[in-house]
């Protein structure tokens, strides 16, 4: 290991980032070394957006991937080598504003029906149910299912932040099914050992063959899960800042993205703002 990259390691465990994004931002760093053939703290500015371009134009990179070399770049440059780069010669890519594929509550309840592996199904209608992201799923234990509350609380989430969710009597019930089969003592979904968590590509995976199963041609991987959570709770008229709380976010515009997939279903507020409907008479 180079003194650079321990240092910036250093830095990163300090300053209590995820290992994933650790991993994400020295990768980066690594890419950026081998296409320049010399270490990140020789280069300037002007190399920094040369690559940029590079992977922008060339590599046909996503603005999200951009985005995320960007944030390494400065993570290296402003913190670590204490030279602050110019947010001019080195511009943060815009976020793209897509909006993902919705899956109903008939897919949803199609695609898990098609899911034939009772461990990666009840991972299915947990993820649903609760809207967790697939990292907090995996990451269940036991002792986070609280019957008499009716929660289940999530540690560490994105933000190293617990929360709680609901633990509804659906859930509850088709748990007590999953614990006849598979009795989880530690970890609610175990990997072949009961003492280590089932991997998320594994759940991932799973869904990714029910969806094909359930011949769903729409885009997305296990995430849409919660998308479908939050969007149809909205809809079953749950209040914005109690979603909020559920799914974690620091601040309500996250949660009110999901309103961009609400429709109106009364027909007679929608003709009203129809301004190609026959007037009335």
């Amino acid at each position: 290991m180079t003194p650079l990259r321990h240092k910036m390691i250093e830095y990163m465990v300090l300053k209590g980032f995820t290992e994933n994004t650790q991993k994400s931002y020295l990768s980066h760093i690594r890419y950026l070394a081998e296409f320049f053939n010399q270490s990140p703290e020789d280069l300037n500015e002007d190399d920094l957006r040369a690559y940029l371009l590079h992977c922008h134009t060339v590599k046909h990179w996503s603005f999200s991937s951009c985005r995320q070399f960007v944030h390494a770049a400065r993570c290296l440059f402003d913190k670590v080598l204490k030279r602050p780069l110019s947010k001019e010669q080195l511009p943060m890519p815009r976020k793209e504003e897509k909006l993902p594929d919705l899956l109903s509550r008939s897919e949803v309840q199609k695609i898990i029906s098609c899911c034939h592996n009772e461990k990666i199904q009840t991972g299915l209608l947990v993820a649903y149910g609760t809207g967790v992201r697939v990292s907090e799923l995996v990451n269940l234990q036991v002792q986070d299912l609280d019957g008499e509350r009716n929660t289940i609380r999530i540690r560490g989430g994105k933000g190293r932040k617990d929360r709680d969710v609901d633990f509804t009597l659906g859930l509850k019930n088709r748990l007590r099914a999953y614990w006849k089969v598979y009795v989880p003592r530690t970890w609610l979904f175990y990997n072949r050992s009961p003492h280590a968590p089932l991997k998320k590509t594994t759940m991932q995976r799973g869904f990714t063959r029910a969806k094909l199963k359930a011949e769903i041609p729409k885009r997305g991987g296990i995430h849409a899960l919660r998308h479908a959570f939050a969007t149809h709770q909205l809809e079953a008229g749950m209040p914005l800042p109690r979603l909020q709380q559920l799914l974690g976010h620091s601040h309500i515009s996250c949660t009110l993205r999901y309103t961009r997939w609400l429709k109106c279903t009364d027909d007679s507020s929608a003709n009203a703002f129809d301004l190609l409907a026959p007037a009335k008479k």
